[in-house]
């Protein structure tokens, strides 16, 4: 008796190793995914991992706040956490000047999987420092595909050695007459085929939402961020300089593209604006010089003779924003009729030194936008045909009218 339960103790202690093992690998990747998936909606649009936006850069947040407790309350309600007085927090607001949302729906675990992905997330970016003649130098290398091998080859290991013990077992049963215990596995057990077939029913629905997960997200590139011809920055012209978008982008307000500005536009001030002062270390003069040069070499333009001398070739910039094809949809519309800032689709544009995809701009994002924003109903003669409309706010029979309410959500307006 004293062998059996010996035996039953080693194959109860190998399962919770492994079963350890699987679980502590399981979570870490689960909880950097959960962390990007939460950075990407709630912290995306005024913060990035490693620079300054909106807010400060979010690599070495930990370090920089000492109470733990204290950075969970301050994420949750920054508002509420500054009248405790805490000088940390106060110094913050002071040099930002921006209010952070509260975020009350996030739970403790939230807080820690995104402070997992901004770690994780910031040792991606970890880099040699740019040389500033030549360029930024090549990224650190991704590691990923070694550390999944490695939890393979581990995975392997405690297999074998989970047979190993289960042999050994059997020896020492024969050494002693002891009549060996049964070896069928536990799930091929009758009194385990309950808990098997449920487990197989919850493994079916995580496969079935994984899938269609996968599916619905097909084609979008929320945070995409490609290599550019030139490097344009749009925090040094639309933040720094305040040029108004829609002098580069002249068709937001006439048509359905924004379009993208031509070479001549970029002359209207590069003409005489042939290089930068230096002054800012964000933006390097032997690095900005150059990529104005580029744009002189695209245009045929000497800057020394101030003339044109060659025939110009257009830029071939990646395009960042892209709707499949059966999508209909009209900048002017939104931009002109609508009233809708560049901001609300495109995040904080004159923020970003490198343009990416605020939004997943998926269907869903769409439609809550057309649910809950209030349209210029009463001095915008583009609706005064809805008359129905106009006499229910005039009886107060409704106090506002939303997009939906002039069809934006039929499926017509947008796949027709």
């Amino acid at each position: 008796m004293q062998l059996k339960n010996q035996t039953t103790f080693r194959r109860l202690l190998t399962g919770l190793f492994f079963f350890a093992f699987v679980t502590t690998v399981n979570t870490a990747f689960a909880g950097e995914a959960e962390g990007k998936e939460l950075f990407q909606s709630k912290c995306q649009r005024c913060h990035l991992i490693d620079k300054k936006m909106t807010g400060p850069a979010l690599q070495g947040v930990r370090e920089r706040w000492t109470d733990s407790t204290n950075l969970y309350a301050w994420i949750k309600n920054s508002q509420s956490f500054l009248a405790t007085g805490d000088k940390y927090a106060n110094a913050l607001y002071k040099e930002y000047g921006s209010v952070m949302p509260a975020f009350p729906e996030l739970t403790d675990a939230n807080i820690a999987d995104i402070l997992v992905y901004i770690d994780a997330e910031a040792a991606r970016k970890a880099a040699p420092p740019v040389d500033t003649a030549a360029g930024p130098v090549e990224a650190k290398k991704d590691n990923t595909q070694l550390y999944w091998i490695l939890i393979i080859a581990l995975a392997i290991i405690a297999m074998i050695m989970s047979r190993a013990v289960k042999y050994l077992n059997v020896m020492v049963h024969q050494k002693y007459d002891d009549p060996a215990p049964d070896q069928t596995p536990w799930f091929r057990q009758r009194r385990f085929r309950p808990l098997v077939g449920l487990i197989g029913i919850l493994l079916l629905c995580w496969l079935s939402v994984s899938m269609w997960n996968s599916a619905t997200s097909l084609g979008r590139q929320q945070g995409y961020a490609p290599e550019q011809p030139i490097l344009y920055s749009h925090k040094v012209h639309a933040g720094i300089n305040q040029i108004d978008c829609k002098y580069c982008h002249v068709g937001a307000e006439r048509g359905k593209a924004a379009v993208i500005p031509s070479l001549s536009v970029c002359m209207n001030c590069h003409y005489n604006i042939q290089g930068v002062s230096g002054t800012d270390p964000n933006y390097p003069k032997a690095v900005y010089d150059k990529e104005i040069a580029k744009i002189y070499s695209y245009i045929g333009f000497n800057p020394s003779t101030l003339k044109y001398e060659s025939e110009p070739k257009p830029i071939e910039w990646v395009k960042i924003h892209n709707l499949p094809d059966h999508v209909y949809f009209n900048h002017a519309q939104h931009v002109k009729v609508g009233g809708i800032e560049c901001q609300t689709c495109h995040g904080q544009i004159q923020e970003m030194d490198v343009v990416q995809q605020q939004e997943n701009l998926s269907m869903g994002w769409c439609i809550n936008c057309h649910r809950n924003s209030n349209v210029n109903f009463t001095t915008n003669d583009f609706y005064k045909p809805y008359a129905v409309l106009h006499e229910k706010l005039k009886n107060g029979e409704i106090e506002n009218v939303k997009a939906v309410d002039i069809g934006a959500t039929e499926c017509q307006k947008c796949h027709y």
